[in-house]
Formats: C-alpha cells, structure tokens, sequence
C-alpha cells in the first residue's frame, strides 16, 4: 500500500466515523444546543460564474455551495466541509473553510474541485464547529454527480 492510499483510507475512515457520530447526535434529540441553530440547504453544483451546472465535465471546476443560516441569539462560528467520495467510497476531495454567522445571518458557502476522471462520486457537505473539534452544527448532506 503506498502513502497515498494508506492517506485516502484514514481520511475515509474518519470521516466515516465523524459522520456516524454526527447522526447519532442528529437522532438523540439533538445533544448540542447549538445543533439546531445552523441549517444548510442542500448543494448546488456551480460552475466558476456561480450559476448551476447541468452537466459536470472532466478538468473543468466545479463549485459545491450551499447556504448557511443562523438562527441563534448569538455569533457561531463554523467550518464547512466538502468530502467527495469516488466509485471506491475512497476520498477524491476533502476540503473546508472556516468563518462566522451572526444571529439571523446567511452566508453561501462554495467550494470548488476539477474532477480527473469521469464517473459516479457522492458529495458529502459538513458543517463543524470547527475542525479541531468535529462537534456537527448541521446533519451531514450528501448527493450523488455523474461527471462526464
């Protein structure tokens, strides 16, 4: 196995984890208060213009965004995270981007990968508190592209 693969395998299985956890939470009426104040909609392929792509083609970039909302009484900071799983469930893409909302603030996330090879991926979006500590502020949105 070589350093890549042995990478790809541990950033799967601890998102795998993570994910797990976070459904647990989802499901045991919401053990974190703040659990409930964020939400995310589902999300939307983009192109670099920001409008919706029907299509997803091979080495072209392609942006996941998705809008958060604030709906507690105070500021919360959070890191949104987008994982891309390939045919294999190994990891394609993991990134993120860390920011705050103020109460009642929306803000639309993006972020962008160029996909290598046509086929079959699921897009998993996360919200965190932040990295370091993996605590879910939202339920974990996946969907499935077809890149061509």
């Amino acid at each position: 196995m070589t350093y890549r693969e042995a990478e790809r395998r541990l950033s799967t299985l601890t998102i795998a984890i993570i994910t797990l956890f976070g459904i647990m939470m989802f499901l045991s009426a919401n053990a974190y208060a703040s659990f409930g104040d964020v939400t995310l909609t589902s999300p939307k392929s983009v192109g670099l213009d920001g409008k919706e792509l029907v299509t997803i083609h091979v080495d072209e970039p392609v942006g996941f965004s998705s809008t958060l909302t604030n709906h507690g009484k105070s500021e919360q900071k959070f890191t949104y995270i987008v994982q891309i799983l390939n045919e294999d469930r190994g990891t394609d893409y993991l990134e993120g981007l860390s920011a705050s909302l103020l109460p009642t603030q929306s803000f639309t996330a993006s972020q962008s990968w160029s996909p290598i090879e046509s086929g079959r991926y699921v897009v998993q979006v996360f919200v965190w508190e932040s990295f370091g500590s993996a605590i879910p502020l939202t339920p974990v949105i996946q969907t499935e592209i077809t890149v061509q």
